[in-house]
């Protein structure tokens, strides 16, 4: 019996032994996207798992996010500390007169010609640093011609636990473990569009939030992780209630023929037929009368409107516990993955000083 449990203690130490090894000698850098979740979400319902990070680490009462305030821009400022007039991503779709043509998501909205994101920056720092990038807008194309070593492309039916495990999965890797992971979720966007950002619905998701935040704190405290992953939690835009004395419909009073809309409101983009472009300005400004009794959350406002805000949470090994900072700009993102994966960054519009509190042993960088 003392021979086998002499075994047994060996067996276990050696799984120790090699989990370990699988990490990265790097510092570990987990970025978690939650799409629309504004900055005062957190005052309508009880989230226990977002408060557990937010009490361990650092948080800002909110973060002021870049003009348009829309996902696609938002995401790629983020990553790229870059504001969309700089990195190219000027919404969720625009009319490209160069091709003459609406471009939407994919090569020609995202121009990766001198851009170079976190995940780019940090694999190109070092051989084995490896980055992985699970549904983060931008991240499935090549970079100063490097991809991301692990991609998961787009696809809403992939549960968000199994994001998750794939994200471990990545950190664990045998051979390549990742030491920075962008994660991203669609929600409680979906949702407070559909229904407004007060609706039950809304508040149905915030749970969800909470509850995915609670299932990746057990992960990383099941499998050792909590004290070596730098987590970050935030979001790329709020959400504004629209009441129907709000919602103008352009085409009860212009000819669809007179104009074609590329982007959606409220920064309605609008490329005019030819000769039509007179007519357009003329109805534009007069007042439109209401046309929909539906209640709607819509976001794209001004980067100023409180309701516009997102929200910013940090925690781990580097992060200082139980701190508030003040305000900061998305564009400092970049400077502060930068110093937490004690890399260089490149040329950005962020300022390392408004974030340089987040981090115990701040880097000295200008």
């Amino acid at each position: 019996m003392s021979a086998t449990w002499t075994v047994g203690l060996i067996f276990v130490s050696l799984v120790v032994v090699k989990l370990a090894d699988a990490l990265s000698r790097h510092p570990l850098l987990l970025i978690v996207s939650f799409d629309g979740f504004r900055h005062d979400f957190f005052m309508k319902r009880a989230t226990p798992g977002l408060d557990r990070f937010k009490s361990d680490g650092t948080h800002a009462p909110y973060v002021r996010n870049v003009f348009p305030t829309k996902t696609f821009p938002n995401h790629h400022s983020i990553a790229t500390g870059l504001f969309p007039e700089s990195h190219g991503v000027l919404g969720n779709e625009v009319y490209d007169p160069t091709v003459n043509e609406v471009v939407t998501f994919g090569p020609g909205l995202y121009n990766t010609q001198g851009i170079t994101p976190i995940w780019t920056l940090n694999q190109l720092a070092a051989q084995d640093r490896y980055s992985g990038v699970m549904m983060w807008p931008g991240g499935g194309f090549s970079y100063r011609g490097t991809m991301p070593k692990f991609h998961y492309a787009w696809n809403i039916s992939t549960s968000w636990e199994t994001r998750v495990d794939l994200v471990m999965e990545w950190f664990e890797h045998t051979t390549t473990p990742a030491n920075l992971v962008m994660l991203y979720f669609e929600e409680p966007d979906i949702s407070a569009h559909a229904f407004g950002p007060e609706s039950v619905q809304v508040l149905d998701y915030i749970g969800k939030v909470d509850n995915i935040t609670t299932y990746l704190h057990h992960c990383l405290t099941d499998k050792n992780l909590l004290d070596k992953v730098n987590v970050v939690l935030l979001s790329d835009h709020g959400m504004a209630t629209v009441t129907p004395q709000r919602i103008y419909n352009l085409t009860q009073y212009v000819n669809k023929a007179y104009f074609e809309i590329v982007d959606s409101s409220p920064v309605l983009q609008i490329r005019p037929s030819k000769g039509c472009c007179t007519v357009l300005v003329t109805v534009i400004s007069f007042l439109f009368l209401v046309t929909s009794t539906a209640m709607l959350g819509v976001h794209g406002y001004d980067n100023n409107e409180p309701s516009m805000h997102p929200f910013f949470i940090a925690s781990g090994p580097l992060v200082k516990r139980r701190h508030r900072v003040q305000p900061f700009d998305t564009v400092d993102y970049y400077t502060l993955f930068s110093s937490m994966l004690g890399v260089t960054p490149e040329p950005n519009n962020g300022t390392y000083a408004n974030v340089r509190g987040v981090l115990k042993n701040p880097r000295a960088r200008k």
